[in-house]
């Protein structure tokens, strides 16, 4: 468990929108309702997406996990709740440098280095909104961070109605990444942004746009920024993917 060590809240910002401005808030003014038994997905269409579009919410999130395991005082060996839904099938990983034959350390390595582990949280799904929805409906995952820009047209395999009031009953919060409108900010720096730079490096591609991304971020604080959407207006969006009855 690499990341309770290195890392404290002390290494993030989270701020929201407020009017033109950002606003300083803590971590449980941004998850006032947050119980470490949460279960967390975070959708990637393509295996770089979620790292480097929710590399400080994730770390975030790990951190405090861990602070509210620190609070009672004992040893522990435990991780968060997180699960990375990846784009892919059978051994072929969605990349950005195109599909890719991928063993299961490279395909969860970068994901591991953030506290996403053990590989069973790693998840190979098609890359289709609706294959990605029922991923996150069977895992019973209650919090995620969805592609904002990954919105189903048609669906050839709907899923069933009481998936959609499943969802609905279960569903916490849910944020759109890789949006123009975000309004809610995290900052990742110290030790935190090191770790995120550590898991960029596993990436098992080596393209120029991974190193370029890398080389951008040495010595930098790292943001991510997302949209708040209410768990209803994203089933909304996903409607085609569920039938009427």
């Amino acid at each position: 468990m690499h990341t309770s060590d290195r890392i404290t809240q002390s290494d993030f910002e989270y701020l929201s929108l407020q009017g033109s401005g950002l606003v300083g808030m803590s971590f449980s003014d941004a998850y006032p309702d947050y119980h470490p038994q949460d279960r967390v997905g975070f959708v990637s269409p393509r295996l770089e997406d979620g790292i480097y579009g929710l590399s400080a919410a994730v770390l975030g999130l790990a951190t405090g996990f861990y602070d509210r395991l620190r609070s009672k005082g004992d040893t522990f060996f435990d991780y968060p709740l997180h699960h990375a839904f990846i784009g892919g099938q059978g051994t072929r990983v969605r990349t950005r440098n195109g599909d890719l034959d991928l063993s299961t350390g490279e395909l969860g390595g970068a994901w591991g280095w953030l506290d996403v582990w053990p590989e069973t949280n790693w998840h190979l799904c098609p890359a289709t909104p609706a294959s990605m929805l029922e991923a996150v409906f069977r895992h019973q995952v209650n919090r995620v961070y969805w592609p904002a820009s990954f919105m189903p047209d048609e669906v050839d395999t709907p899923l069933s109605h009481y998936a959609r009031q499943l969802l609905s009953a279960r569903l916490k919060s849910v944020w759109y990444y890789d949006c123009d409108d975000g309004d809610v900010e995290v900052r990742a720096a110290g030790a935190a942004a090191d770790v995120i730079r550590e898991s960029l490096e596993r990436l098992p591609v080596s393209g120029s746009g991974n190193r370029h991304a890398l080389d951008s971020m040495a010595g930098r604080r790292i943001d991510n920024r997302f949209k708040a959407v209410e768990p209803e207006a994203f089933l909304e969006d996903m409607s085609v993917c569920f039938t009427d009855e």
